[in-house]
Order: structure tokens, then C-alpha cells, then sequence
């Protein structure tokens, strides 16, 4: 828990909370990258978090394209490890108990998906990401990390091979 200074937004303290966990159950799928294709991008392991989060975030704007639904229905998680999975991932999920049927269109489009998130980071002119390509007006981590130059650099490797 961070505490912020209303004016500016300065970070005054961080704080642990001690809340119950908490269970969602939906529907989702992810990507997984194997690791030498990390290596072929050319990408450091400190440039994985920014890159996974940056693909993350175009790839729930790019959903509407195969689903009907908006990005305010669905949700992501991006990390560089998962426990579970043991690896870099990002998880797209339904942002309804029990689901809507929209994670698995994503899933059936997958390849085509992930073409339409590169498309999109590629075609803005920005230079290190902005609301037109990576940035995402829900995320929960301040838009932050992000990697635009990275998203390309994965995401033209994966779809290469």
C-alpha cells in the first residue's frame, strides 16, 4: 500500500496490508515466451517486465477485434516469472465471475491476436509508448514499466518462427 501526497502525488510511505485472499473465478488465457526467444530479440532480463506488461496492454486493446467486448471487460497480469508457470507470462482474463465467453475467442485467434497487438505498437509514431499503443487508461501499475521497443523486438521474433 503506498500512501500518496494529493497534490503531485508523491509516495509519502509504503505500507503492508494484511487483507484475506481473495479468489476470482473467470475464465483467461496467456502467452508464454521460451526463453531463447528473449535472447533472440536481443533483450536483457531487466527489459522482460516493461516488454510482457507493454504487449499486455495492446493486447486487450486488440481484443475487440475478434470479440465482442470492450477493453473494460477484460483484464491482464504481466509477469517476468509466475510461479506456476515458470516463466514470463501475460494472462488475459474475463472480467466477470465465472467468465463471458470472451477469453476463449482470444485463445481460438491467438496467432492473429498477437499479429494485431504487433501491428498496432509498430504503426504509432511514438517513440517509447503512449495511450495510442501501450499505455493502458486501467492499469493498475501506473503505466509502468513499459517496453515498446521491446514488445516489438519479442514479439517480431515469436511470430517469425
Amino acid at each position: 500500500f503506498k500512501k500518496k501526497k494529493m497534490n503531485g502525488g508523491a509516495i509519502l510511505d509504503t505500507l503492508p496490508l494484511d487483507l484475506p485472499t481473495e479468489r476470482f473465478a473467470t475464465q483467461a488465457f496467456w502467452f508464454e515466451f521460451p526463453d531463447e526467444l528473449y535472447e533472440e530479440a536481443g533483450l536483457e532480463w531487466q527489459a522482460i517486465p516493461g516488454t510482457l506488461h507493454a504487449i499486455e496492454h495492446t493486447a486487450i486493446a486488440m481484443l475487440p477485434m475478434y470479440a465482442i467486448c470492450d477493453r473494460w471487460d477484460v483484464g491482464g497480469l504481466s509477469t517476468a516469472m509466475h510461479r506456476d508457470v515458470g516463466k514470463g507470462v501475460f494472462f488475459i482474463y474475463d472480467g466477470y465471475p465465472g467468465g463471458a465467453g470472451i477469453a476463449p475467442i482470444g485463445f481460438s485467434v491467438a496467432e492473429r491476436h498477437l499479429r494485431a497487438t504487433l501491428d498496432a505498437i509498430r504503426s504509432c509514431p511514438c517513440a517509447t509508448g503512449c495511450p495510442s499503443c501501450v499505455q493502458s487508461p486501467k492499469c493498475g501499475n501506473f503505466n509502468d514499466p513499459l517496453d515498446k521497443a521491446g514488445a516489438i523486438a519479442l514479439l517480431d521474433v515469436a511470430l517469425d518462427h
